[in-house]
C-alpha cells in the first residue's frame, strides 16, 4: 500500500489523493478551491497530482483562448487574452517568481525584462499555432502549462543544485515514488492531450522541451540557494511551457 506519509518534507507514495490535487491548486492558482476543514499538511503535497492541477490551470487558458476564438478575434489578440488568462488564473504568482529570478541571476530591473521577453516570446509562439488550428492550439496550451508545472515541482523537488552524477537516485526509492508518479502522469498527459491533434514528431518535441528547459536552467542557477529555489522553479517552469509551445510550432512548420 502507498505510503501517504511525511518524509523529507514530502506526501510519499506513488498515488496521489484529491486532497492533494486541491492543495496543488490552492498553493499554484488563484482558482476559488475551498480551504481544507482540517489544518492542513504541512508537507509538500503528493507531486504526483502536480501534473493534473496543472493541466486544469492550462484548462483556463484553454476556454480563454478558444472564446476568443469564436468571438473572432485576431490571432494575436487570442494569443495575448490567452497570456493574460493564464496569469489570472495563476494569480501572478509565475511573473512574480519570474522577476524575482531574473534580478537573481543579474541585476536590478533585469527580472522585469527578463518577464517582457518570456511572455512575448510565448504570444508569438502561440499566435503561430492558432493561425495553423486554434482549437489543436488550445490543447497544446493545456499541454504546456502542464508540463510546466510538473517541471517545476520538480525542480522544487530535486534543488537546490546537488551532486547531478548520478541524477537517477533522485527518483529512485521511496523518496522517488511521487517524483516517479508526476513524470509518468505528465508525459501520458501529454500524449493524450498532443498526439492526436500533432502527432508524434511535435508530441516528443514537446517532452524533450520541457526536459531541456529543467537542465538548462539548473545549470544557470547551480549555485542557487535554498532560499533561491522557488524562484528558480518558476523560471524552469514558464521557459519549459513556452519551450513546449515553440518546439510544437517549429515541427510543425518543418513539416
Amino acid at each position: 500500500m502507498p505510503d501517504s506519509g511525511n518524509e523529507g518534507g514530502v506526501r510519499t507514495g506513488m498515488i496521489p489523493t484529491l486532497n492533494d490535487l486541491l492543495a496543488w491548486l490552492r498553493n499554484e492558482t488563484a482558482l476559488p478551491i475551498p480551504a481544507p476543514g482540517t489544518e492542513e499538511n504541512p508537507a509538500m503535497p503528493n507531486p504526483a497530482a502536480a501534473s493534473v492541477a496543472g493541466a486544469i490551470l492550462g484548462l483556463c487558458g484553454a476556454l480563454a483562448l478558444l472564446l476568443c476564438w469564436l468571438l473572432w478575434l485576431p490571432s494575436l489578440a487570442i494569443a495575448a487574452g490567452t497570456v493574460a488568462a493564464l496569469a489570472i488564473a495563476g494569480g501572478m504568482k509565475k511573473e512574480s517568481g519570474l522577476v524575482r529570478a531574473g534580478d537573481k541571476l543579474s541585476f536590478a530591473g533585469g527580472g522585469n525584462a527578463l518577464l517582457i521577453v518570456l511572455l512575448l516570446f510565448e504570444t508569438a509562439a502561440l499566435d503561430g499555432l492558432i493561425v495553423y488550428h486554434a482549437p489543436s492550439a488550445a490543447l497544446a496550451v493545456i499541454a504546456a502549462v502542464m508540463l510546466g508545472l510538473t517541471v517545476t515541482v520538480a525542480f522544487r523537488s530535486t534543488q537546490p543544485a546537488r551532486n547531478i552524477i548520478e541524477p537517477g537516485e533522485a527518483f529512485a526509492g521511496e523518496k522517488g515514488g511521487p517524483l516517479q508518479g508526476l513524470l509518468i502522469g505528465a508525459v501520458v498527459l501529454a500524449i493524450v492531450l498532443l498526439l492526436p491533434a500533432y502527432r508524434i514528431g511535435p508530441t516528443a518535441a514537446a517532452l524533450i522541451a520541457a526536459l531541456a528547459a529543467f537542465t538548462i536552467v539548473a545549470t544557470v542557477a547551480r549555485k542557487q540557494s535554498e532560499s533561491d529555489v522557488p524562484d528558480f522553479s518558476t523560471l524552469a517552469g514558464k521557459a519549459a511551457e513556452i519551450a513546449v509551445l515553440v518546439f510544437v510550432l517549429a515541427l510543425l512548420r518543418s513539416s
